[in-house]
Protein backbone atom coordinates (compact mmCIF):
# COMPACT_ATOMS: atom_id res chain seq x y z
CA UNK A 1 0.00 0.00 0.00
CA UNK A 2 3.11 2.65 0.91
CA UNK A 3 4.29 2.11 -2.55
CA UNK A 4 0.78 2.32 -4.75
CA UNK A 5 0.84 5.65 -2.48
CA UNK A 6 4.27 6.60 -3.47
CA UNK A 7 3.46 5.72 -6.76
CA UNK A 8 0.19 7.52 -7.13
CA UNK A 9 1.30 10.90 -5.59
CA UNK A 10 4.87 11.08 -7.48
CA UNK A 11 2.54 12.50 -10.50
CA UNK A 12 2.05 16.71 -10.60
CA UNK A 13 -1.34 16.31 -11.57
CA UNK A 14 -2.48 13.86 -8.79
CA UNK A 15 -0.24 15.60 -6.27
CA UNK A 16 -1.98 19.22 -7.52
CA UNK A 17 -5.87 17.76 -7.73
CA UNK A 18 -5.19 16.29 -4.45
CA UNK A 19 -3.70 19.25 -1.97
CA UNK A 20 -6.41 21.70 -4.28
CA UNK A 21 -9.52 19.18 -3.72
CA UNK A 22 -8.41 19.42 0.09
CA UNK A 23 -8.17 23.02 0.71
CA UNK A 24 -11.69 22.54 -1.27
CA UNK A 25 -13.50 20.28 0.78
CA UNK A 26 -11.90 21.72 4.42
CA UNK A 27 -13.71 25.40 3.71
CA UNK A 28 -16.89 23.56 1.65
CA UNK A 29 -17.66 22.07 4.95
CA UNK A 30 -17.80 25.48 6.77
CA UNK A 31 -20.89 26.02 5.07
CA UNK A 32 -22.70 23.37 3.01
CA UNK A 33 -23.65 20.65 5.15
CA UNK A 34 -25.37 23.39 7.51
CA UNK A 35 -27.03 25.48 4.15
CA UNK A 36 -30.49 24.27 4.27
CA UNK A 37 -30.34 25.37 7.97
CA UNK A 38 -29.30 28.63 7.05
CA UNK A 39 -32.33 29.41 4.32
CA UNK A 40 -35.00 28.37 6.84
CA UNK A 41 -33.17 30.06 10.20
CA UNK A 42 -31.52 33.19 8.45
CA UNK A 43 -33.86 33.50 5.14
CA UNK A 44 -37.06 32.44 6.29
CA UNK A 45 -37.24 30.01 3.90
CA UNK A 46 -40.62 28.02 3.43
CA UNK A 47 -39.80 24.19 3.47
CA UNK A 48 -41.08 24.22 -0.44
CA UNK A 49 -39.13 26.76 -1.83
CA UNK A 50 -36.25 25.16 -0.59
CA UNK A 51 -36.96 22.17 -2.39
CA UNK A 52 -37.35 24.52 -5.53
CA UNK A 53 -33.93 26.09 -4.85
CA UNK A 54 -32.52 22.34 -5.01
CA UNK A 55 -34.08 21.93 -7.80
CA UNK A 56 -33.04 25.02 -9.74
CA UNK A 57 -29.22 23.81 -8.82
CA UNK A 58 -29.60 20.44 -10.29
CA UNK A 59 -31.29 21.67 -13.02
CA UNK A 60 -28.90 24.20 -14.25
CA UNK A 61 -25.66 21.57 -13.22
CA UNK A 62 -27.49 18.99 -15.35
CA UNK A 63 -27.39 21.38 -18.22
CA UNK A 64 -23.61 22.02 -18.47
CA UNK A 65 -22.27 18.30 -17.49
CA UNK A 66 -22.57 17.25 -21.11
CA UNK A 67 -20.95 20.26 -22.52
CA UNK A 68 -18.67 20.27 -19.77
CA UNK A 69 -17.51 17.26 -21.21
CA UNK A 70 -17.27 18.07 -24.68
CA UNK A 71 -15.48 21.04 -23.79
CA UNK A 72 -13.03 18.95 -22.08
CA UNK A 73 -12.16 16.65 -24.99
CA UNK A 74 -12.08 19.56 -27.33
CA UNK A 75 -9.91 22.63 -25.70
CA UNK A 76 -8.27 20.43 -22.63
CA UNK A 77 -8.98 19.37 -19.24
CA UNK A 78 -6.83 21.62 -17.29
CA UNK A 79 -8.42 25.16 -18.75
CA UNK A 80 -12.13 23.62 -18.26
CA UNK A 81 -10.74 22.50 -14.41
CA UNK A 82 -9.66 26.39 -13.87
CA UNK A 83 -12.54 27.94 -15.52
CA UNK A 84 -14.59 26.03 -13.34
CA UNK A 85 -13.52 26.31 -9.90
CA UNK A 86 -13.45 30.05 -10.76
CA UNK A 87 -16.99 30.64 -11.13
CA UNK A 88 -17.61 29.09 -7.48
CA UNK A 89 -15.70 32.31 -6.00
CA UNK A 90 -18.58 34.71 -7.80
CA UNK A 91 -21.15 32.42 -7.06
CA UNK A 92 -20.10 32.33 -3.00
CA UNK A 93 -20.41 36.03 -2.87
CA UNK A 94 -23.86 35.90 -4.06
CA UNK A 95 -24.51 33.55 -2.07
CA UNK A 96 -22.54 35.32 0.99
CA UNK A 97 -24.33 38.82 0.14
CA UNK A 98 -28.34 37.48 -0.17
CA UNK A 99 -30.62 38.36 2.43
CA UNK A 100 -33.44 36.85 0.94
CA UNK A 101 -34.06 33.47 -0.67
CA UNK A 102 -34.88 35.34 -3.97
CA UNK A 103 -31.43 36.43 -3.94
CA UNK A 104 -29.78 33.61 -3.20
CA UNK A 105 -31.29 32.44 -7.15
CA UNK A 106 -28.46 33.60 -9.09
CA UNK A 107 -25.63 32.13 -6.72
CA UNK A 108 -27.28 28.82 -6.98
CA UNK A 109 -27.02 28.92 -10.58
CA UNK A 110 -23.76 29.87 -10.96
CA UNK A 111 -22.19 27.68 -8.64
CA UNK A 112 -24.49 24.78 -10.37
CA UNK A 113 -23.03 26.16 -13.34
CA UNK A 114 -19.42 25.68 -11.98
CA UNK A 115 -19.38 22.37 -11.90
CA UNK A 116 -19.03 21.80 -16.18
CA UNK A 117 -15.66 20.74 -14.85
CA UNK A 118 -16.77 17.69 -12.92
CA UNK A 119 -16.10 15.53 -16.12
CA UNK A 120 -12.83 16.74 -17.06
CA UNK A 121 -12.09 16.69 -13.68
CA UNK A 122 -12.78 13.09 -13.41
CA UNK A 123 -11.37 12.14 -16.36
CA UNK A 124 -8.25 14.28 -15.91
CA UNK A 125 -7.91 11.76 -12.53
CA UNK A 126 -8.39 8.62 -14.37
CA UNK A 127 -5.54 9.36 -17.10
CA UNK A 128 -3.03 10.72 -14.59
CA UNK A 129 -3.12 7.24 -12.69
CA UNK A 130 -1.36 4.11 -13.24
CA UNK A 131 -3.44 1.97 -15.73
CA UNK A 132 -1.90 -1.52 -14.06
CA UNK A 133 -3.40 -0.79 -10.06
CA UNK A 134 -6.21 1.10 -11.15
CA UNK A 135 -8.75 0.43 -8.92
CA UNK A 136 -6.12 0.94 -6.10
CA UNK A 137 -4.67 4.47 -7.34
CA UNK A 138 -8.45 5.59 -7.30
CA UNK A 139 -8.76 4.36 -3.39
CA UNK A 140 -5.69 5.73 -2.63
CA UNK A 141 -6.57 8.84 -4.30
CA UNK A 142 -9.68 8.69 -2.69
CA UNK A 143 -8.33 8.28 0.84
CA UNK A 144 -6.00 10.89 0.75
CA UNK A 145 -8.72 13.80 -0.52
CA UNK A 146 -11.12 12.65 2.29
CA UNK A 147 -9.08 13.33 5.33
CA UNK A 148 -10.60 16.76 5.82
CA UNK A 149 -14.28 15.30 5.25
CA UNK A 150 -13.10 13.24 8.66
CA UNK A 151 -13.04 16.06 10.89
CA UNK A 152 -14.65 18.84 9.39
CA UNK A 153 -18.58 17.85 9.84
CA UNK A 154 -17.65 18.00 13.41
CA UNK A 155 -15.15 21.03 13.52
CA UNK A 156 -17.93 23.39 11.62
CA UNK A 157 -20.43 21.67 13.58
CA UNK A 158 -18.66 22.63 17.24
CA UNK A 159 -18.37 26.05 15.31
CA UNK A 160 -21.68 26.48 14.20
CA UNK A 161 -23.02 25.80 18.03
CA UNK A 162 -20.77 28.59 18.83
CA UNK A 163 -21.25 31.37 16.22
CA UNK A 164 -24.68 30.69 15.30
CA UNK A 165 -26.29 29.23 12.13
CA UNK A 166 -26.32 32.78 10.46
CA UNK A 167 -22.55 34.33 11.29
CA UNK A 168 -21.29 30.93 10.60
CA UNK A 169 -22.05 30.08 7.45
CA UNK A 170 -21.61 33.40 6.39
CA UNK A 171 -17.93 33.62 7.77
CA UNK A 172 -17.50 30.17 5.70
CA UNK A 173 -19.17 31.25 2.56
CA UNK A 174 -15.95 34.06 2.91
CA UNK A 175 -13.26 31.90 3.64
CA UNK A 176 -14.39 29.52 0.85
CA UNK A 177 -14.31 32.02 -1.85
CA UNK A 178 -10.81 32.30 -0.81
CA UNK A 179 -10.20 29.09 -0.91
CA UNK A 180 -11.34 27.97 -4.31
CA UNK A 181 -10.05 30.89 -5.82
CA UNK A 182 -6.33 29.75 -4.55
CA UNK A 183 -7.49 26.18 -5.45
CA UNK A 184 -7.63 27.57 -8.85
CA UNK A 185 -4.86 29.60 -8.93
CA UNK A 186 -2.69 26.80 -8.07
CA UNK A 187 -4.18 24.29 -10.56
CA UNK A 188 -3.40 27.28 -13.84
CA UNK A 189 -0.05 26.66 -12.49
CA UNK A 190 0.45 23.41 -11.92
CA UNK A 191 -1.74 21.06 -13.94
CA UNK A 192 -0.41 19.12 -16.94
CA UNK A 193 -3.05 18.59 -19.78
CA UNK A 194 -3.40 15.25 -20.61
CA UNK A 195 -4.92 15.35 -24.40
CA UNK A 196 -2.73 15.69 -27.35
CA UNK A 197 -3.63 18.34 -29.98
CA UNK A 198 -4.63 15.50 -31.84
CA UNK A 199 -7.06 14.12 -29.87
CA UNK A 200 -8.63 17.16 -29.12
CA UNK A 201 -9.31 17.67 -32.59
CA UNK A 202 -10.60 14.81 -33.31
CA UNK A 203 -13.04 14.36 -30.83
CA UNK A 204 -14.50 17.91 -30.90
CA UNK A 205 -18.73 18.61 -31.34
CA UNK A 206 -21.51 16.83 -30.71
CA UNK A 207 -21.29 14.02 -33.00
CA UNK A 208 -18.78 12.09 -30.89
CA UNK A 209 -20.73 12.42 -27.15
CA UNK A 210 -24.10 10.83 -29.55
CA UNK A 211 -21.43 8.15 -30.62
CA UNK A 212 -20.35 8.03 -26.63
CA UNK A 213 -24.11 7.45 -25.53
CA UNK A 214 -24.41 4.36 -27.61
CA UNK A 215 -21.63 2.79 -25.51
CA UNK A 216 -24.32 3.02 -22.50
CA UNK A 217 -25.56 -0.81 -23.03
CA UNK A 218 -24.71 -3.86 -20.84
CA UNK A 219 -22.82 -3.21 -17.95
CA UNK A 220 -22.36 0.95 -18.34
CA UNK A 221 -26.49 0.53 -19.30
CA UNK A 222 -26.96 -1.03 -15.71
CA UNK A 223 -24.54 1.00 -14.15
CA UNK A 224 -26.59 4.54 -15.50
CA UNK A 225 -29.55 2.71 -14.29
CA UNK A 226 -28.18 2.34 -10.73
CA UNK A 227 -27.00 5.84 -10.96
CA UNK A 228 -30.12 7.17 -11.77
CA UNK A 229 -32.23 5.53 -8.96
CA UNK A 230 -29.66 6.00 -6.36
CA UNK A 231 -29.30 9.63 -7.47
CA UNK A 232 -33.03 10.42 -7.30
CA UNK A 233 -33.69 9.03 -4.01
CA UNK A 234 -30.49 10.70 -2.33
CA UNK A 235 -31.64 14.12 -4.26
CA UNK A 236 -34.45 13.67 -2.68
CA UNK A 237 -33.63 13.17 0.72
CA UNK A 238 -30.19 14.84 0.90
CA UNK A 239 -31.26 18.30 1.78
CA UNK A 240 -33.39 17.57 4.89
CA UNK A 241 -31.26 15.31 6.35
CA UNK A 242 -29.78 17.75 8.74
CA UNK A 243 -33.15 19.26 8.93
CA UNK A 244 -34.92 15.91 9.91
CA UNK A 245 -31.91 16.04 12.53
CA UNK A 246 -31.78 19.14 13.75
CA UNK A 247 -35.32 19.35 14.19
CA UNK A 248 -37.19 16.10 14.73
CA UNK A 249 -34.22 13.51 15.83
CA UNK A 250 -33.16 16.78 17.73
CA UNK A 251 -29.67 16.54 17.32
CA UNK A 252 -27.48 19.78 17.89
CA UNK A 253 -24.99 20.69 14.84
CA UNK A 254 -22.30 19.29 16.40
CA UNK A 255 -23.99 15.91 17.37
CA UNK A 256 -24.74 15.60 13.41
CA UNK A 257 -21.46 17.09 12.85
CA UNK A 258 -19.84 14.14 14.45
CA UNK A 259 -21.94 11.80 12.71
CA UNK A 260 -20.33 12.48 9.76
CA UNK A 261 -17.25 12.63 11.10
CA UNK A 262 -17.81 8.58 12.08
CA UNK A 263 -18.89 7.95 8.73
CA UNK A 264 -16.26 9.53 6.95
CA UNK A 265 -13.20 8.92 9.51
CA UNK A 266 -14.29 4.98 8.96
CA UNK A 267 -14.43 5.34 5.29
CA UNK A 268 -11.71 6.98 4.31
CA UNK A 269 -8.94 4.28 5.35
CA UNK A 270 -11.80 1.95 3.43
CA UNK A 271 -10.31 3.37 0.41
CA UNK A 272 -6.92 2.49 -0.60
CA UNK A 273 -8.35 -1.06 0.72
CA UNK A 274 -10.86 -1.48 -1.34
CA UNK A 275 -9.34 -0.03 -4.22
CA UNK A 276 -6.87 -3.02 -3.55
CA UNK A 277 -9.74 -5.41 -3.08
CA UNK A 278 -10.93 -4.06 -6.86
CA UNK A 279 -7.76 -4.88 -8.50
CA UNK A 280 -7.25 -8.59 -7.01
CA UNK A 281 -10.88 -9.95 -6.50
CA UNK A 282 -12.92 -7.85 -8.45
CA UNK A 283 -15.12 -4.48 -8.69
CA UNK A 284 -18.66 -5.90 -8.57
CA UNK A 285 -18.53 -7.27 -4.70
CA UNK A 286 -17.04 -3.92 -3.42
CA UNK A 287 -20.40 -2.26 -5.58
CA UNK A 288 -22.78 -4.45 -4.13
CA UNK A 289 -22.24 -4.46 -0.19
CA UNK A 290 -22.29 -0.49 -0.80
CA UNK A 291 -24.96 0.10 -2.26
CA UNK A 292 -26.50 -2.63 -0.08
CA UNK A 293 -25.47 -0.63 2.72
CA UNK A 294 -26.91 2.34 1.23
CA UNK A 295 -30.32 2.78 2.46
CA UNK A 296 -28.88 2.95 5.99
CA UNK A 297 -28.20 6.42 5.67
CA UNK A 298 -31.87 7.34 5.59
CA UNK A 299 -33.37 3.97 7.63
CA UNK A 300 -31.24 5.42 10.29
CA UNK A 301 -32.19 8.89 11.17
CA UNK A 302 -36.06 7.59 10.72
CA UNK A 303 -36.03 4.64 13.23
CA UNK A 304 -33.66 5.54 16.02
CA UNK A 305 -33.46 8.03 18.31
CA UNK A 306 -30.45 7.43 20.41
CA UNK A 307 -27.57 9.02 19.84
CA UNK A 308 -25.18 6.03 20.80
CA UNK A 309 -27.12 3.62 18.23
CA UNK A 310 -26.85 6.85 15.84
CA UNK A 311 -23.40 6.53 15.93
CA UNK A 312 -23.34 2.56 15.45
CA UNK A 313 -25.51 3.30 12.19
CA UNK A 314 -23.05 5.46 10.42
CA UNK A 315 -20.20 3.09 11.26
CA UNK A 316 -22.53 1.00 8.71
CA UNK A 317 -22.82 4.11 6.14
CA UNK A 318 -19.11 5.07 6.51
CA UNK A 319 -18.29 1.13 5.47
CA UNK A 320 -20.46 1.73 2.49
CA UNK A 321 -19.18 5.14 1.61
CA UNK A 322 -15.41 3.42 1.61
CA UNK A 323 -16.17 0.33 -0.15
CA UNK A 324 -16.43 3.03 -3.41
CA UNK A 325 -19.92 2.01 -4.54
CA UNK A 326 -20.56 5.04 -6.11
CA UNK A 327 -23.10 6.40 -3.88
CA UNK A 328 -23.20 10.25 -2.47
CA UNK A 329 -20.83 9.57 0.46
CA UNK A 330 -18.87 7.49 -2.36
CA UNK A 331 -18.11 10.24 -4.55
CA UNK A 332 -21.27 11.08 -6.45
CA UNK A 333 -20.41 10.91 -10.07
CA UNK A 334 -16.83 10.48 -9.66
CA UNK A 335 -17.51 7.53 -7.53
CA UNK A 336 -15.36 5.44 -5.58
CA UNK A 337 -12.47 3.28 -6.11
CA UNK A 338 -14.36 0.12 -7.73
CA UNK A 339 -17.12 2.10 -9.49
CA UNK A 340 -14.68 4.39 -11.34
CA UNK A 341 -12.04 1.71 -12.14
CA UNK A 342 -15.02 -0.51 -13.60
CA UNK A 343 -16.13 2.70 -15.59
CA UNK A 344 -12.48 3.14 -16.86
CA UNK A 345 -12.50 -0.46 -17.73
CA UNK A 346 -15.23 0.27 -20.06
CA UNK A 347 -14.45 3.36 -21.56
CA UNK A 348 -11.32 4.64 -23.72
CA UNK A 349 -9.33 7.54 -22.35
CA UNK A 350 -10.31 9.82 -25.33
CA UNK A 351 -14.12 9.51 -24.71
CA UNK A 352 -14.60 8.95 -20.65
CA UNK A 353 -14.97 12.88 -20.59
CA UNK A 354 -17.73 12.42 -22.79
CA UNK A 355 -19.21 9.26 -20.86
CA UNK A 356 -19.37 10.45 -17.69
CA UNK A 357 -20.65 14.04 -18.69
CA UNK A 358 -23.52 11.95 -20.68
CA UNK A 359 -23.93 9.50 -17.51
CA UNK A 360 -24.31 13.02 -15.12
CA UNK A 361 -26.40 14.58 -17.19
CA UNK A 362 -29.01 11.48 -17.70
CA UNK A 363 -28.72 10.96 -13.96
CA UNK A 364 -29.80 14.83 -12.95
CA UNK A 365 -32.50 14.82 -15.63
CA UNK A 366 -34.36 11.83 -14.31
CA UNK A 367 -33.34 13.46 -10.51
CA UNK A 368 -34.81 16.77 -11.54
CA UNK A 369 -38.42 16.86 -9.98
CA UNK A 370 -36.56 15.19 -6.59
CA UNK A 371 -35.26 17.92 -4.54
CA UNK A 372 -39.10 19.74 -4.81
CA UNK A 373 -40.30 16.27 -4.20
CA UNK A 374 -38.92 16.06 -0.81
CA UNK A 375 -39.58 19.13 -0.03
CA UNK A 376 -43.17 18.31 -0.60
CA UNK A 377 -42.81 15.51 1.18
CA UNK A 378 -41.52 16.52 4.13
CA UNK A 379 -44.02 19.32 4.55
CA UNK A 380 -46.36 16.50 4.59
CA UNK A 381 -44.57 13.84 6.70
CA UNK A 382 -41.05 14.10 7.36
CA UNK A 383 -40.88 10.48 8.21
CA UNK A 384 -42.57 9.30 5.03
CA UNK A 385 -40.17 11.27 3.21
CA UNK A 386 -37.01 9.30 4.81
CA UNK A 387 -38.61 5.66 4.35
CA UNK A 388 -39.31 6.26 0.80
CA UNK A 389 -35.91 7.12 -0.31
CA UNK A 390 -34.53 4.44 1.45
CA UNK A 391 -36.90 2.02 -0.53
CA UNK A 392 -36.25 3.53 -3.41
CA UNK A 393 -31.97 3.28 -3.22
CA UNK A 394 -33.02 -0.41 -2.17
CA UNK A 395 -34.15 -0.74 -5.97
CA UNK A 396 -30.28 -0.53 -7.10
CA UNK A 397 -29.63 -4.27 -5.55
CA UNK A 398 -30.92 -6.66 -7.49
CA UNK A 399 -29.54 -4.50 -10.80
CA UNK A 400 -26.43 -4.61 -9.46
CA UNK A 401 -26.52 -8.38 -8.69
CA UNK A 402 -27.91 -9.37 -12.37
CA UNK A 403 -26.18 -6.76 -14.73
CA UNK A 404 -23.14 -5.82 -13.89
CA UNK A 405 -20.69 -7.59 -14.38
CA UNK A 406 -16.55 -7.48 -14.20
CA UNK A 407 -14.83 -6.27 -17.40
CA UNK A 408 -11.59 -8.73 -18.30
CA UNK A 409 -8.18 -6.91 -17.70
CA UNK A 410 -4.88 -7.07 -18.80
Amino acid sequence: MSSILREVFSNRNILTISTTNMLYHIFNSLWELWWTLYLIEELHTPILVVGLLATIQSTSRILFQLPGGILADRVGMKRVIVFGPSLRVVAALILLSARSWLQVAPGIILNAVASLYSPAFNALIAESLPEDRLGAAFGAYRMMTSIPRVFMPVVSGYYLDLMGIGPGVRLGLLLFAVAVFTAALLRALLLTETLSEGERRSEGGFGAPLEALRRLRGTLLAMLMVSVISGFAMRMTWSFLSVYAYYVVGLSTTQYGLLQTVATGLSTPLYLLSGVIADRFGRVPCILVARGLGPIDSLSLLLLRDFRHLLAAYAFIGVAGGLGGGRLRGGGFMGGPAWQALIADLVPPRDRGKVMGAMATMTGLVALPAPYLGGYLYDLNPNLLLALGSLIEAMTLPIVLLFVREQPRD
